[in-house]
């Protein structure tokens, strides 16, 4: 059964056992190719720089280049943050009795060869983030991602690693208890990890999963680039991972709704005072 002959019910089945399922035609075509069109338009510079409010980024030098902030890429980027192919359910899964979503973090990632993201998170992890509750019939999840493929992700190519049904254990995975010491990550390939399922997706498809699962990367072998991006939601009380301020820019552009995903707590000070002293 394909992902777009699941019914509701066996949708939320899947999600609550595996902790992730593939959602078909997340992205249209035309979409594929104007997010491909906008990498291939960018300069080729180390992280730390920034791309008009779009910052060049990596989180440990081997997991390839990430364009953080990427909403404020352009429109393709913003009609992605509601997009119908999946926020009803994510605001389903993540509100509970809080109504109140946000986008905790959204960026873009091109890998080359050799490059791989370790093996991280899992249910043992005790973090609101990391929690998957479902009771009286609403559920609580701390965070879901969606990881859009931007081109076909097959064997080689460095395709996403989740260990299914891990976010509800609470055994530690054996990779990320080494020498005793419980860890958050493991900077070995999530692939090598026991249990380890790769997700390989076609250009357009995405993965939705909690951030509780056990998950990674396998490394890229084959030539060429795995191009992927993930928008990370929230419950709006939960401030963002990086703490981007919106550009005025933006905000202007984006429908009440959006906006309130992005800037769900306006900052709030006195106006002589300028924003770069804020803390």
């Amino acid at each position: 059964m394909t992902p777009t002959q699941l019914t509701p019910q066996e949708k939320d089945y899947l999600f609550d056992l595996q902790g992730y399922r593939v959602i078909d035609q997340a992205l249209t075509p035309v979409q594929v190719a104007k997010i491909n069109e906008w990498i291939d338009r960018q300069p080729q510079v180390p992280a730390g720089n920034w791309l008009g409010h779009v910052e060049v980024h990596s989180y440990q030098g081997n997991d390839g280049v990430n364009y953080q902030n990427v909403i404020e890429g352009g429109k393709v980027f913003e009609e992605l943050i509601d997009s119908p192919a999946w926020i009803e359910e994510v605001r389903r899964y993540v509100e509970g009795d809080n109504p109140g979503l946000s986008i905790n973090e959204a960026f873009l990632n091109v890998r080359g060869q050799g490059g791989f993201i370790g093996v991280h998170s899992g249910g043992h992890v005790a973090s609101f983030i990391q929690s998957v509750r479902h009771l009286t019939g609403k559920w609580m999840v701390g965070q879901v991602n969606i990881l859009m493929a931007l081109n076909d992700i097959g064997p080689g190519d460095g395709a996403t690693v989740v260990i299914p049904g891990s976010h509800k254990s609470h055994e530690i995975h054996p990779l990320l208890a080494s020498g005793g010491h419980v860890a958050y990550r493991n900077d070995v390939a999530a692939s090598e990890a026991m249990g380890a399922t790769e997700v390989h997706l076609k250009a357009g498809q995405a993965i939705m999963f909690t951030d509780a699962i056990t998950h990674g990367s396998s490394p890229r072998v084959n030539p060429g680039q795995r191009r992927i991006m993930v928008y990370r939601y929230s419950p709006s009380s939960l401030i963002p991972r990086f703490n981007y301020i919106p550009s005025d820019e933006l905000l202007a552009r984006l429908t009440p709704v959006q906006k309130a995903m992005v800037q769900p707590v306006p900052p709030r000070m006195n106006p002589e005072r300028p924003l770069s002293g804020a803390r």
